[in-house]
């Protein structure tokens, strides 16, 4: 890999950026231009450290100046936007390439955690101010819009100029593919989440009721208002409403966690653990009820990455309570 000795603006640049995040709990305006005693001694460890990787690189002695922080005040007087965030990250990428990724002292070093946090700093806002990643020209891969404009060893005299977005960088047939992606993404988490919920609510009313097999859901108005918990014979053992149930003041039996899960399940058709979770051989209701089976919904979780808890050759037979239904159940 390649290495050479980063400019001195650069590694003020970087040690800028580290001064801001210290004191990112404050705002702008409150920022202490003074206390640059920090910022040097990271600016220090930056250049001292680049000096030490490419000297071990190149097997030579190169000299090393002495550093003396001198901050980049646009970026402490402001509000930054990404033609700064996109330069911000391209520095901290310049340092990490051109110093430390084969060193034998880079990982955890204080040089490693500044860029990691800076880039992790500077996407994070990138990201909450919308700002695009494209495709880069001649290359498959995508960054920062912008970036390929951004000088990679940044120096004073580059400044932070406004970065054009190339319109053409995300052909239409890709914008469509990534609308598509995202789509299936969002109906994917929507999955999990409907099905992380009901496993959720099936432990707490295990770990409550033991011996209930069955859990009963009546939708009202929407959304679930109760439950009961029923053993294998048929018997309700247990009756759980929602917040609202008990809004005339009446001490809640179960828990406010279980019964606030209560309130926001989604009893929607299109919510899997209906199905993957529904007991077998159970009545069917035309009211709306969602029958839940204890086991099957408190064996799921959804770190699993095989077939869902409704095939029981992939991860092992569930046991089955036939149960011997007495009648409808209030619930």
């Amino acid at each position: 890999m390649s290495s050479f000795i980063v400019g001195t603006d650069l590694i003020d640049l970087l040690a800028t950026v580290a001064r801001r995040i210290r004191n990112g709990k404050m705002p702008d305006h409150y920022f202490d231009y003074e206390d640059t005693a920090t910022a040097q001694s990271i600016g220090q460890a930056l250049a001292h450290f680049n000096h030490v990787a490419v000297s071990d690189s190149d097997l030579e002695e190169y000299d090393e100046p002495e550093y003396t922080f001198t901050p980049v005040e646009e970026i402490l007087s402001g509000p930054l936007e990404p033609r700064h965030l996109v330069q911000i990250y391209l520095a901290a990428s310049c340092y990490n390439y051109q110093t430390g990724e084969d060193h034998p002292g880079w990982a955890y070093s204080l040089p490693w955690a500044t860029v990691k946090a800076i880039r992790f700093w500077a996407a994070t806002r990138l990201y909450g101010l919308e700002w695009p990643i494209v495709k880069l020209r001649g290359s498959s891969g995508h960054d920062w819009a912008g970036i390929e404009d951004a000088a990679w060893e940044w120096t004073r005299e580059h400044g932070f100029p406004d970065l054009p977005i190339d319109s053409g960088s995300l052909d239409e047939d890709e914008v469509r593919q990534a609308i598509s992606i995202t789509e299936r993404m969002a109906e994917q988490m929507l999955e999990v989440l409907g099905m992380t919920r009901v496993s959720l609510l099936a432990r707490l009313v295990h770990a409550r009721h033991p011996d209930g097999v069955y859990v009963l859901l009546k939708p009202v108005g929407g959304r679930f208002v109760s439950c009961a918990v029923v053993r294998e014979s048929g018997q309700v053992i247990a009756e759980i409403s929602s917040p609202e149930k008990t809004a005339d003041g009446t001490e809640p039996a179960d828990g406010d966690e279980l019964q606030t899960l209560l309130e926001n399940l989604d009893p929607g058709a299109a919510n899997p653990a209906w199905t993957e979770f529904a007991p077998e051989d159970f009545p069917s209701h035309d009211d709306g009820v969602r029958a839940v089976d204890v086991a099957k919904a408190s064996a799921w979780s959804p770190q699993m990455t095989r077939t869902r808890p409704a095939n029981p050759e992939v991860i092992g037979p569930w046991t089955s309570h036939s149960m011997p239904w007495t009648g409808a159940v209030s619930v």
